[in-house]
């Protein structure tokens, strides 16, 4: 499992945050992402590994959402701090897991 988590630090703009995190997962509720700001928890959770075929049919790339994801919280003034597996990581980790990722995909889909 690759799990990239987040924590997003509480200021006057919570409920901004709130509303982009809901915007990627429709599943969480906006308390329990209000609470967990609040509270330091992780307000929300990805598994990079995770392959959903009815999204690739749809041509979805989750990871590039959940990565814009954080660029919109960032844009709304959010301190985010990204974290992989419990271990906090730089967004610079991220993007290059993410690459990673993708070339291993382009290597398979060659390979078929």
């Amino acid at each position: 499992m690759d799990l990239i988590q987040l924590k997003v630090k509480k200021d006057a703009s919570l409920i901004k945050y709130v509303k982009i995190i809901r915007e990627f997962d429709g599943s969480l509720s906006m308390g329990d992402i209000k609470q967990k700001i609040e509270n330091c928890d992780f307000a929300v959770e990805f598994d990079l590994e995770n392959h959903d075929v009815l999204e690739e049919l749809n041509d979805i790339d989750r990871k590039r959402e959940f990565r814009g994801m954080i660029d919109k919280l960032r844009m709304a003034g959010a301190d985010v701090s990204v974290y992989n597996n419990g271990d906090e990581v730089s967004l610079e980790f991220l993007d290059n897991r993410l690459e990673t990722l993708d070339e291993i995909d382009r290597q398979t889909d060659t390979n078929i």
